[in-house]
């Protein structure tokens, strides 16, 4: 997720009060107050960063709890392995964290990946693509292709555009 809201810090960003009322420990009526970015109206207004960026269309793994600027670290981690991959079975590509080379941060103390190492980690996983020949494809067991090219691409993308726009990304997990 953007380490800052791009919405929030170009103050473009279409934020409603939400009040939450629940029952406490004793019974007692406690609220909570929350200022969320309503990515929908931000995005009517031509408020958001990250739409305004023209996202690639093929690739993406975002959209979690509704944001669009939010991109899946998981499968990140399973990318970067995917190109570091010697194999072209899916079925033996690992899953990748090494602590530092991860969308999940630098370090193991770390869920904070800062703007230069996002785009490091970009021109890593571009120069990996570029050894495979430009494209990330996997055969089945049926011998079926798997083209995960666009997901790559993305990737790589969702870095560079982290970096430029919201000062790197952080994990959230």
């Amino acid at each position: 997720m953007p380490h800052v809201y791009p919405c929030k810090n170009q103050g473009t960003a279409v934020v409603e009060e939400r009040v939450v009322e629940y029952e406490g420990e004793n019974g007692e009526m406690l609220t909570d107050t929350s200022y969320p970015v309503d990515c929908e109206k931000t995005i009517e207004v031509n408020g958001c960063p990250f739409m305004n960026a023209d996202p690639p269309k093929e690739g993406a793994v975002l959209g979690m709890f509704g944001t669009h600027c939010w991109y899946r670290g998981k499968y990140g981690n399973w990318v970067i392995g995917a190109l570091k991959s010697e194999t072209n079975d899916i079925n033996e590509t690992p899953d990748y964290y090494d602590g530092e080379n991860s969308f999940y941060g630098t370090n193991a103390e770390s869920t904070h990946r800062p703007a230069n190492e996002c785009v490091e980690l970009a021109d890593e996983m571009q120069s990996d693509l570029d050894e495979r020949g430009g494209t990330l494809v996997f055969f089945n067991s049926e011998n079926e292709a798997d083209d995960r090219t666009a997901d790559a691409k993305y990737a790589i993308w969702y870095l560079r555009w982290s970096a430029e726009y919201c000062d790197g990304m952080d994990a959230w997990f």
